[in-house]
């Protein structure tokens, strides 16, 4: 009980006193199995096998225990008093995002969380809980956030999923699963059935971007969309699966011609040119479809799938959003370029790759000012291979970024080798692919090159196309700007070609602009060419940039070009390319 005090006091008739009670020892005693109960509570929180996070009504964290710390990556110090960590690259699917949207009143109960990475980058499958906090006059103080790791269990289930045959994310049959059913359909159909047999393969156009621009989540609601729409689109005798990250296959069982291939593609178009409303967001997006037909593009199952996978790439070359038959010449192009490829693989290593050297003159002087490192591949069993047939080969298959690392040493070297020969001293251009260029390691190789090679950088001039500042030009500034600070020169080959804003010259820091052969070819034919070639002339002077002119073959076009003040010009009329040692012999 409490403490207890008596004071007497004086009233009317028999003596009396005021007895007072004091709750301290009261409030003791209930405080002790309070306080126990706090402790017990600290410790579940605390060695919960489950993550639990504290905010407060800002989004600052307030409690981050020990469950958290192993299964994210940060620890207790990293986060109080900050905001949730970035989980993810998706705003709406980060901790942040699940965040925002409980404190706008959302049910977040059980909610999984694909596409999330630790502070290592590991990925993670999250799946999360939240409930309000109220402070002590039951106004909103905050959020609790309750996190189970779920990876290990997705994979489980994934993998029991392509055991059974289906997607996990669309639900559709799986690539496997739709092998196995036209498998099935072509034993029963044997040879007795004269109606053909239809194969689509149907891969979203430039979906990578979408990914990158839209976020990952985005990209996976608009492949359940794309789903959904395709399964609604064809007969329920059909079968509709998705068979690749954004491709899917279709079967067409009840055809009765093979124009009938064309009609259903040219029908998806159709239905697929709708925008996707994603959550309030509108996307569009073009599909690329190829077709294969039994028995006259094969007669099993594989056979068909391959037929239709070749014929949907070639639809992709054309540009996509279009439609395009298996022909026999698409699986010739495609054995091709495996040959390639395969050769390539072992070029380097085999010392079949090698470079020659196109002379650029100084149209004022007539004196060499520099050369242009040309690959060349001479295949032992094949020979000379012409650059046009092996260098998209190269970039296609990313084999370019060792191949120029080779270019880019091998080049620097040579200049290197005619200066100790006691020759003039030349600039040496190489040119430099979209996929090396944006390649993480680009920098260091050259800087790797110039110190090797310990030529002076400003003799060394890498030739960047216009479609570098397509896909992200401000990235694409930021790196050239990195390579201008190493002291090299830049310069913009076959200009006028691209697809890039004139604007973006005002920004790029390059040197030189090098006009496309295709121009300089149709001068004293086109006045429409000789135009465009005056006008980049003087958009160069205006800018105080150099122009080099490639292809220059006759002698009247070295006179427009030195009429237009053109500084430098290359091609067969002036010299053709030629090794190193027939440069040397040329330089004396």
């Amino acid at each position: 009980m409490g403490d207890m005090s008596a004071m007497p006091v004086e009233l009317e008739g028999p003596a009396a006193q005021v007895v007072m009670l004091h709750p301290g020892m009261e409030q003791r005693r209930l405080g002790q199995p309070l306080q126990k109960s706090n402790e017990l509570l600290h410790a579940l929180v605390a060695y919960s096998p489950m993550a639990i996070v504290a905010t407060d009504s800002a989004g600052r964290v307030s409690l981050w225990n020990r469950a958290a710390a192993a299964m994210l990556g940060w620890s207790e110090l990293d986060v109080l008093g900050a905001g949730l960590p970035e989980t993810s690259a998706d705003p709406e699917e980060s901790l942040a995002g699940i965040w925002d949207a409980a404190m706008r009143g959302a049910d977040v109960i059980g909610r999984e969380l694909t596409g999330q990475r630790r502070r290592d980058g590991q990925p993670i499958v999250l799946q999360v809980w939240a409930a309000e906090m109220n402070d002590s006059q039951g106004l909103p103080g905050g959020l609790m956030l309750m996190l189970a790791d779920v990876t290990q269990r997705r994979r489980v289930e994934a993998h029991l999923r392509r055991l059974v045959g289906h997607d996990t994310l669309t639900g559709l049959p799986n690539r496997r699963q739709f092998r196995k059913q036209l498998a099935r359909t072509l034993n029963k159909i044997g040879n007795r059935e004269r109606k053909p047999l239809i194969v689509l393969q149907l891969g979203i156009d430039r979906f990578k971007t979408i990914n990158k621009s839209a976020g990952h989540g985005v990209g996976d609601r608009l492949l359940q969309a794309l789903a959904r729409r395709l399964a609604g689109a064809v007969y329920e005798t059909d079968l509709v699966a998705r068979t690749g990250g954004d491709e899917f296959a279709i079967l067409l069982r009840d055809t009765h011609h093979t124009r009938d291939g064309a009609r259903v593609a040219n029908k998806l178009l159709q239905q697929l040119a709708a925008p996707f409303d994603l959550d309030g967001q509108e996307l569009f997006v073009t599909v690329s479809i190829g077709i294969a037909v039994h028995p006259h593009d094969g007669k099993k199952a594989e056979e068909l799938i391959h037929a239709a996978d070749d014929a949907m790439d070639r639809a992709k070359q054309q540009g996509g959003n279009g439609c395009r038959f298996f022909t026999p010449d698409i699986d010739s192009d495609a054995r091709c370029q495996l040959l390639l490829e395969n050769g390539l693989r072992h070029a380097l290593d085999r010392d079949e790759l090698f470079l020659d050297y196109q002379p650029q003159f100084d149209l004022a002087s007539g004196r060499m000012a520099g050369v242009e490192a040309l690959l060349r591949w001479n295949h032992p069993e094949m020979g000379l291979i012409a650059p046009g047939s092996f260098i998209p080969v190269a970039e296609g298959s990313g084999l370019i970024v060792p191949i120029g690392a080779w270019v880019l040493r091998t080049a620097c070297m040579q200049l290197r080798a005619w200066d100790e020969a006691g020759l003039p001293p030349l600039r040496m251009a190489v040119n430099v692919s979209a996929r090396q260029f944006h390649d993480d390691g680009f920098k260091a190789e050259v800087k790797q090159a110039l110190r090797t090679s310990g030529i002076a950088p400003g003799r060394l001039e890498l030739e960047l196309t216009e479609s570098l500042l397509v896909r992200n030009a401000a990235g694409a500034i930021d790196a050239m700007r990195g390579l201008k600070a190493l002291g090299i020169r830049l310069s913009i080959d076959d200009f006028g070609t691209g697809y890039s804003g004139l604007s973006y010259l005002l920004d790029l820091p390059v040197d030189t602009l090098k006009i496309d052969q295709s121009f300089v070819k149709s001068l004293g034919v086109n006045r429409g060419y000789a135009a465009i070639v005056t006008a980049i002339g003087e958009l160069a002077g205006g800018l105080d940039l150099r122009v080099i002119a490639e292809g220059v073959e006759t002698a009247a076009q070295l006179d427009f070009l030195r009429g237009i003040r053109c500084h430098e010009g290359q091609g067969y009329f002036l010299a053709r390319p030629i090794p190193p040692a027939a440069v040397a012999a040329l330089l004396r």
